[in-house]
């Protein structure tokens, strides 16, 4: 595997796409979150904004900004690692010296999976920093009391990535792969689960589509404390617990690269 990671590296090293959306997601995360201290003081009903910046609860509002960062710039970057290799037809001329598709596969696989490693080192020591800088007392207890966030961004992460690594191997054109891919996270999942599914059947089985599972690994902090949303209505929790979403994205991570590997053994490269 390390082998075929270090191919993969070769591959993207020198890409100038592959540092630009890398260089943004490493300059955006902390920036992005920091932006938060020149707002204006926030509501009483909404807690200071000092708790986005202190431990233990810097782990949660940093995922949650996180989370979209991940969905662009690393699902981008999974989508391009596949369409960009078929375009230039290097997959067939890896295939011609040598490789097996279940070798291209581990190596896909092998640059996902360190991808979203890094991306989460990343997010650790951004988050020690930031609490450091913020918390009046440190303890260590208080330091780690969310320990469990780091796990669950390092599955977010590969729940994207995979999830854009299918969709490049499914469409191999570009444009049309990152279209369908903005598409289906920010507005055909939404369509399917609140104007079909839950006017079908209303349920909390609405929660266990894939990209909201991904999303409910690193929610909106605030969201935990919320009963109901929408009215009486509805009588679940908006948020998957935090076993349920792991669980779930686990699954379907699982699917998609299960998904993928079917695919490149079957593609013409």
């Amino acid at each position: 595997m390390l082998h075929l990671l270090t191919l993969e590296w070769k591959k993207v090293r020198k890409n100038s796409t592959f540092r630009v959306l890398f260089v943004l997601y490493l300059i955006l995360l902390p920036s992005l979150f920091l932006v938060g201290k020149r707002l204006p003081d926030l509501p009483d009903e909404i807690p200071s904004a000092d708790v986005f910046y202190m431990f233990p609860t810097v782990w949660e509002y940093l995922a949650y900004a996180g989370n979209w960062l991940v969905f662009f710039f690393l699902g981008f970057l999974a989508v391009l690692s596949v369409t960009v290799e078929y375009n230039n037809k290097t997959l067939r001329q890896n295939v011609i010296t040598g490789l097996t598709r279940t070798e291209i596969f581990k190596a896909k696989l092998s640059y996902i999976i360190a991808l979203s490693f890094v991306a989460t080192a990343y997010y650790f020591i951004v988050a020690i920093v930031i609490g450091f800088f913020n918390t009046e007392t440190i303890y260590w207890v208080k330091i780690w009391q969310e320990w469990e966030m780091i796990p669950r961004y390092f599955l977010m992460c590969l729940g994207y990535t995979s999830f854009a690594l299918l969709l490049g191997l499914l469409i191999k054109r570009t444009g049309i792969a990152l279209f369908l891919y903005l598409s289906y996270v920010m507005f055909i999942e939404v369509v399917l689960r609140w104007a079909v599914h839950r006017n079908l059947f209303d349920h909390k089985s609405m929660h266990f589509y894939p990209m909201n599972a991904i999303e409910d690994l690193t929610p909106f902090p605030l969201l935990k404390t919320a009963k109901n949303f929408g009215g009486n209505d509805m009588k679940f929790e908006i948020l998957l617990s935090p076993s349920e979403a792991v669980g779930t994205v686990i699954v379907y991570t699982a699917l998609f690269l299960f998904c993928s590997y079917g695919l490149l053994r079957r593609s013409s490269l």
